[in-house]
């Protein structure tokens, strides 16, 4: 017997161990992308919620090795502050309550006064462990750090999360045995626990999210149903539920787009050099110009002018060489035809939010007209630039991510 109680000794202290060096691995291991200077799109601020589900319990009375497992039930409040899309801190205050018997612990006898022994004593009442129910209430009191390492792997516009949460606690147990003809209330404990969640998030709405979590807590001291610390080592709460969460906090808003800005700072045209795949003409979709005098151009001429479409990367309002290169062609007719104004048109794809896309496309359509300026072209004459956003009727988002150039009527 000395072996089986050194043996569970043992196994609890593990446990602790392996919960510290949890929290300490994940503590560590997430301070470099903590040291980011992210851009993503998170909401950062406060928020709170309600949660509510299934609680399980194991200690002496093993409530989840029985033939027929016993279901609690719990529910909180919980609150905290979105610090990134990686990280947030959140406080948690829980009650639930549970029920434990025990099938396997047949053989021992229980008096009132807590003594064990494998049959009754002469002179004490008490009953067998398999008459005795033990029924617990609990509060718990915890902090979590809340990591999701899916936002690590996946673009900034998911909705989804995957968090994982190493927690502290403070928790008060009070349970009462209870048997035919027998009642007895115990004083109420206090443990420290330590412990962890685990949840699986999806943002229904701008503001609103919604958590299937699971999670367990390890509790010091006692058992929290009272038992006496015979066989049985463990000391452990289950839990399951639902968790509706109200973020406070407002998408972080790229800076207000201003040309004159853009063209201040980037002195050089905007342009990503890309190496040279294969040899074709730089220019793919030249402009078809007359080669008369601008004189002998007629307005009918004019319009029929097949003016290129200017295309982007994904994510960038940075124009690669063979797509710069077409603009020569269009400053060199809106010098042969003075009396020609365009229209430049920024569109998206439909990856990302619309705000950002809407703020990436006239992010283009300034880029093309900075370069147009720059290839001697009066910027009155390049009127208006505006930002479509999402182009949601384009075959493909590469179609989609595009300056359309289109001449205005005079």
């Amino acid at each position: 017997m000395k072996k089986r109680l050194n043996l569970n000794t043992i196994g609890v202290k593990s446990m602790a161990k392996f919960h510290l060096l949890f929290i300490a691995f994940m503590a560590i291991g997430t301070l470099p992308a903590l040291a980011q200077d992210s851009h993503r799109d998170y909401q950062r601020g406060w928020y709170v919620g309600l949660g509510g589900g299934t609680s399980f319990g194991q200690a002496t009375f093993r409530s989840i090795t029985e033939r027929q497992t016993h279901v609690g039930i719990q529910a909180g409040v919980f609150g905290g502050y979105q610090f990134s899309r990686l990280f947030s801190l959140e406080a948690l205050a829980t009650m639930g309550r549970q029920k434990q018997t025990s099938l396997d612990c047949d053989p021992f006898w229980l008096s009132t006064d807590g003594d064990i022994s494998f049959t009754p004593v002469l002179g004490k009442q008490g009953n067998y462990y398999r008459d005795l129910e033990a029924k617990t209430s609990w509060i718990r009191f915890g902090l979590q750090p809340n990591f999701d390492v899916l936002s690590l792997f996946t673009k900034p516009t998911t909705k989804w999360s995957l968090n994982l949460s190493p927690q502290v606690s403070a928790v008060t147990t009070r349970t009462k045995h209870l048997a035919e003809g027998y009642e007895n209330e115990f004083n109420r404990q206090w443990h420290f626990g330590v412990g962890g969640q685990g949840s699986l998030g999806y943002r229904v709405a701008e503001n609103f999210g919604l958590q299937l979590y699971g999670g367990i807590t390890c509790l010091t001291g006692d058992r929290f149903d009272n038992i006496p610390k015979y066989m049985h080592k463990s000391n452990l709460i289950y839990e399951a539920g639902l968790k509706l969460a109200y973020h406070f906090g407002k998408p972080i808003k790229s800076k207000p787009v201003f040309e004159a800005p853009v063209i201040a700072t980037e002195p050089e045209p905007v342009v990503e050099q890309l190496p040279v795949v294969e040899e074709q003409s730089v220019i793919e979709e030249q402009l078809v110009v007359e080669k008369q005098p601008v004189e002998n151009a007629t307005p009918k001429a004019e319009a029929t002018v097949d003016l290129p479409t200017i295309y982007f990367a994904h994510n960038s309002h940075r124009l690669t060489q063979k797509e710069a290169d077409k603009l020569n062609a269009v400053a060199e007719m809106l010098k042969a035809q003075p009396d020609v104004t365009l229209s430049i048109n920024g569109y998206a794809s439909k990856t990302g939010s619309a705000g950002y896309n809407l703020r990436l496309t006239q992010l283009r359509a300034g880029t093309v007209k900075m370069l147009l300026k720059r290839r001697g072209i009066d910027g009155h004459r390049l009127h208006p630039v505006i930002g479509k956003g999402i182009d949601r009727k384009a075959p493909t988002g590469k179609e989609a991510r595009r300056v359309e150039l289109m001449m205005n009527e005079k």
